[in-house]
């Protein structure tokens, strides 16, 4: 890219601002939380990874807290420290949560500290019953610890949950507690199961409402794994998980323009938004999503400030060749762009000069059909242009075009887009290398029909053909050389003889010593099969000095056949003067 640019990357962090219109999802969670028509009230937010859950949690934290009539308790059970009793963490948390809030009052003190010693109790008797207490107990001590408690024991959890009933009852001012739980699906089964358990038999009394964010499926699936493999255990658990959850709500998928609207709001970062500016743009695309107009960034005279319109084209080009998963998902959006940001600055550091837009359609090949991406980087350079200009053509309908050999069919879409990329000429072949190198895959030689051809007569039979071939290759320019020499080398190593490889090869270096460098490379990785033949052409070569550390690994190295080892220090000590 010519100008500099500074890299911008999106955290994977819920956002604090409603980018992605879920407001229209947050609304009817409050009206529902607001309403005692279900009490207590135990609402799921499902979407798939990536989906945006955290950030409506994070919004509705946010209105939930501006109303002043709620209890807000933000938890995650993923990050709980004591993964042996997720269940009394969530309660705990719930408790200190509680504690603080009304830290001022010594009545609900006192009774949250009676609900902390039930759950106290509980945890000695799990960790004695792992064996996790090693001291010395007394025996009438152990039976006092395991024998069974009445309801009314502070030592009991069977009493609990009436202690914490009256304990939600009491709090003063307040309509409901509730409780976010975020990042239920990133759990192990078990401990999905301690959560749900905690939640259903311990803290589901009135006032109570609980908001959990997670993948359906994935909570679903792990209460059938608690459940053990049976024929019936996939029917439990959904009809478990509809019993405590009673107000599903799932997120929509991502339309067209929503990620447009989203993908441009994130792109305002490298136009220098600020956090007010971003918030006034995320009003303005939810006001026009709402009167049902679109694109939603469009009409933005009114506002203070304004993204390029640079920004509002790439949004638009990245939400039409985005495929459709991607489209529905906000963490992918922002790890593609992520890959941009990363992607542009290296191609800046190698002076690989690539338009925004070229750049982007180029990423979107390499991450979408990486397939047909390595079959146009491992085309001769020469050859791209016709590749692309055949696909191209194929992509628009024109008459008698036809998909190229061994393109998807996929990518018809892809590259029907803007811009074109048939006449870029060298400035994509540098990209489409530079990409080819950080992703592994081999990037397509200098050779055109005619290199090739003269390859294959310089390592045929013929002597005669040998020779032309030689000569016709040594008037090529230096650059269009080595990449018939690197081409040569691949080749010539599927020869069960490599006489004739390094005979040539040695005469071509002889003839171009910038190449000597390649014959060498070759010789080194191919040691072990050289022969007597190799041995004599290096050290007649005119340039026979620099192939002496070939000769003298030959002579010394273990693995070398004998004569060819005998022949390597005939020839050293020929060239010593012995």
């Amino acid at each position: 890219m010519s100008e500099t640019t500074k890299l911008k990357l999106w955290d994977d962090n819920p956002s604090l601002v409603d980018l992605l219109g879920f407001d229209a999802v947050v609304e009817p969670i409050v009206e529902a939380i607001g309403t005692a028509d279900v009490d207590p009230l135990a609402i799921g937010v499902h979407s798939p990874w990536g989906g945006g859950k955290s950030t409506v949690l994070n919004l509705l934290e946010k209105r939930l807290k501006t109303a002043g009539r709620y209890v807000v308790i933000r938890t995650d059970p993923w990050q709980y420290d004591n993964h042996d009793d997720v269940r009394g963490s969530l309660i705990a948390e719930v408790l200190d949560q509680l504690g603080s809030t009304f830290n001022s009052d010594g009545t609900i003190k006192d009774r949250i500290t009676d609900l902390v010693k039930r759950i106290s109790w509980t945890r000695v008797g799990l960790a004695l019953g792992k064996g996790a207490l090693t001291m010395q107990w007394k025996p009438d001590e152990l039976i006092d610890a395991f024998a069974p408690r009445g309801r009314s024991d502070d030592r009991s959890m069977a009493g609990f949950k009436d202690a914490f009933n009256t304990l939600v009852k009491g709090l003063p001012d307040i309509d409901r507690v509730v409780v976010l739980v975020d990042d239920l699906d990133r759990c192990l089964p078990p401990a999905v199961m301690a959560t749900l358990e905690g939640i259903k038999l311990f803290l589901a009394v009135p006032k109570m409402v609980f908001v959990i964010a997670a993948d359906q499926e994935m909570v679903r699936d792990s209460i059938a794994i608690s459940l053990g493999e049976t024929n019936r255990s996939g029917a439990f658990a959904t009809r478990y998980l509809e019993k405590i959850i009673q107000l599903p709500v799932t997120l929509p998928r991502l339309a067209t323009a929503d990620a447009e609207a989203y993908i441009g709001l994130l792109l305002t970062r490298t136009d220098g938004a600020t956090v007010a500016q971003l918030d006034a743009l995320a009003r303005h695309c939810s006001d026009r999503r709402q009167e049902g107009l679109a694109p939603l960034l469009s009409d933005l005279g009114n506002l203070n400030w304004t993204p390029s319109q640079e920004t509002l084209d790439l949004s638009a080009q990245l939400a039409e060749g985005l495929s459709s998963d991607r489209l529905a998902n906000p963490r992918q959006i922002k790890r593609f762009l992520n890959a941009f940001g990363v992607r542009s600055m290296v191609a800046q550091s190698r002076k690989v000069t690539i338009t925004t837009a070229v750049l982007m359609k180029m990423l979107l090949l390499e991450d979408l059909h990486r397939t047909s991406f390595e079959v146009l980087a491992a085309t001769a350079k020469s050859d791209r242009p016709a590749l692309l200009t055949a696909w191209e053509a194929w992509a628009h309908g024109e008459e008698k075009a036809h998909r190229p050999d061994n393109i998807n069919e996929e990518t018809r879409h892809w590259a029907a887009s803007e811009p074109s990329l048939a006449d870029l000429g060298l400035d994509l072949g540098l990209y489409l290398d530079l990409a080819a190198s950080l992703l592994n895959v081999r990037a397509g030689e200098e050779t055109t029909d005619a290199v090739i051809r003269l390859i294959g007569d310089l390592l045929g039979n013929s002597t005669a053909a040998r020779a032309a071939a030689l000569v016709e290759l040594t008037a090529l320019g230096e650059t269009e050389q080595r990449a018939a020499m690197e081409f040569a080398l691949r080749q010539g190593r599927r020869l069960e003889d490599l006489d004739v490889l390094f005979e040539m090869t040695v005469q071509w270096a002889d003839k171009t010593p910038s190449l000597v460098d390649l014959v060498i490379q070759g010789a080194g990785e191919l040691l072990h099969r050289l022969t007597t033949g190799t041995v004599v052409n290096m050290n007649g070569a005119e340039l026979k000095s620099h192939y002496q550390p070939i000769l003298q690994r030959l002579a010394r190295e273990d693995g070398i056949d004998n004569m060819v080892a005998q022949a390597a220090k005939i020839e050293i000590e020929s060239s010593n003067g012995h």
